[in-house]
């Protein structure tokens, strides 16, 4: 081989070493979810993001730890949710 060819085959070995990707990070904490919410509601959402930020100025608050403490409030008080849910027309009933 030549110089030009034995660095072209040198430098082509990295791409073979994650052909078949890295391997996962087992000790993740946060993943990415693709939700599709009601444009209102995201924009309720952003909204009242944008002015509990701003209550906190001049700390900051980052949105995943503002979205994050909803769900978990939501969560804690599930019994008020289903009741909620139980009044919405888009839950059905199985049959």
């Amino acid at each position: 081989m030549s110089d030009k060819e034995d660095r072209i085959a040198r430098l082509s070995q990295r791409f073979k070493t994650h052909a078949t990707g890295r391997p996962k990070n087992e000790s993740k904490n946060r993943e990415r979810q693709s939700l599709y919410l009601d444009s209102n509601l995201t924009e309720r959402i952003n909204t009242t993001y944008k002015d509990v930020n701003h209550h906190f100025y001049p700390k900051s608050l980052s949105k995943s730890t503002f979205l994050e403490t909803i769900l978990e409030f939501g969560l804690e008080n599930i019994d008020a949710i289903k009741s909620r849910l139980s009044e919405l027309s888009d839950v059905e009933e199985n049959s």
